[in-house]
């Protein structure tokens, strides 16, 4: 709540409100899509951080993440113990790649937070046409 009213321009909260209104009125809808976010290896931060600037119930979002999470947890870990006993990885291959893959995954992820907020939902919503919220000379309050 406090980066939504201290952070945020007013268009950019009433732009966020029209997701809120969206996903409250199609419950079945949220949840499959949440659901089928946790089944991907996506960073989970991200997610949150968007659906708390809709300021919508955290139930929402969290059962059906927390289940496909611990279902699809479940299942790597245990195909990624059957594996490790077969062959063993040297530790400097495996941090090569993570550090790339980690500092890729979080510049393009903070990028679609950004992106979130500056798409005009009323207007996708209304017209079924993409567009920009234009950016405003206002700053945004400061605490």
């Amino acid at each position: 709540m406090i980066v939504r009213r201290h952070f945020l321009r007013n268009e950019v909260r009433q732009n966020v409100d029209v997701i809120r209104e969206r996903l409250s009125k199609h419950k079945k809808l949220t949840f499959g899509i949440f659901l089928f976010y946790a089944f991907t290896p996506l960073p989970s931060n991200y997610l949150f951080i968007a659906y708390g600037l809709t300021t919508m119930e955290l139930k929402l979002l969290a059962i059906p993440f927390f289940i496909g999470r611990w279902v699809s947890y479940s299942f790597w870990a245990f195909t990624a113990s059957s594996i490790a006993r077969r062959i063993t990885l040297e530790d400097t291959e495996a941090l090569s790649y993570l550090s790339a893959y980690f500092v890729a995954s979080q510049v393009i992820l903070l990028s679609l937070v950004y992106v979130f907020t500056r798409v005009d939902w009323g207007y996708l919503v209304r017209e079924k046409k993409f567009r920009w919220i234009p950016r405003s000379k206002n700053p945004p309050k400061k605490f």
